[in-house]
């Protein structure tokens, strides 16, 4: 851990204590016995795309074509209707949807290690793993897919700040599948959306006797999912696909890292701390 001030180290240990209680993490374990975010990186890779969690990418690219065909054209006419208050809440979410899968996971890693609370320091781990996973898995596939976005407010004179970067469309089918034509797409699965259920679907497989964490957490993700449909940034098809995804990739993670924790923590003999090793375990 790096340097910090007395007051600084009380303020993430007052914090980490009281997430630890909220969560009701194991106090006595020391913050060496945490599981560290690059830890278990194979595992969290393959262990999303093997049976039973291919089912929710086989799931995200299944449901794709039909909504498209089918409701994201009525989806966007209905929410591109003019509304100040709903305008302000999706830019929200498109900037807070930045940080917040970086910050909160950070947080509750640091705040876990700066505590002495090495369960939360772990589930603050899967959560970074999980969503530096799906942002490497999501690229991918948008850069693979190459898929348009909606016009702003359906008007096509209207531009974006990221314009250059990113097309738009009136057409929900425009899929380019040309992975050497760069022309900008990269909007299916919403990264956004893929990113928020990644940390969430971590957390509650983490912390399975806290059912609590899914009914505040999964709702939370769904306000940024609609965000990203009602500010024009994403189709319907792309916030599904992408909440399928991140919940795959987050709840394996969330799985593995609950399983390893255990297993160093709860076994009769504890292995010596041999300081921080890197895992990939492929």
């Amino acid at each position: 851990m790096p340097n910090r001030t007395p007051k600084t180290l009380a303020v993430w240990r007052v914090g980490a204590a009281a997430l630890a209680l909220l969560l009701g993490s194991a106090s006595s374990a020391r913050a060496d016995q945490a599981v560290h975010p690059w830890e278990l990186l194979g595992d969290g890779i393959l262990g999303s795309y093997q049976w039973p969690s291919t089912l929710w990418h086989i799931t995200a690219v299944a449901v794709t074509p039909p909504i498209v065909f089918t409701l994201d054209s009525p989806v966007q006419r209905e929410l591109q209707k003019e509304s100040e208050f709903r305008a302000s809440f999706a830019h929200a979410m498109l900037v807070g949807g930045f940080l917040t899968p970086v910050l909160i996971p950070l947080g509750v890693y640091l705040g876990g290690l700066a505590g002495d609370a090495s369960e939360l320091a772990t589930a603050g781990s899967a959560m970074l793993q999980a969503a530096a996973v799906q942002a490497v898995m999501v690229s991918v596939l948008k850069w693979l897919t190459d898929r348009t976005g909606p016009h702003p407010g359906g008007d096509p004179s209207r531009r974006r700040n990221l314009s250059g970067l990113f097309r738009d469309s009136h057409d929900p089918k425009d899929f380019n599948f040309n992975p050497f034509d760069l022309e900008g797409g990269l909007r299916w699965p919403s990264g956004h959306t893929a990113s928020h259920f990644a940390i969430v679907s971590a957390l509650v497989a983490f912390y399975p006797k806290h059912p609590w964490i899914a009914v505040v957490g999964y709702p939370l993700a769904l306000l940024v999912a609609i965000g990203m449909v009602d500010g024009d940034y994403h189709w319907l098809s792309d916030v599904v696909a992408g909440a399928l995804i991140g919940h795959a990739i987050g709840w394996t993670i969330g799985k593995n890292f609950r399983k390893r924790y255990d297993e160093v923590n709860l076994s009769p003999i504890r292995p010596a701390s041999s300081g921080a090793q890197l895992q990939f375990n492929f």
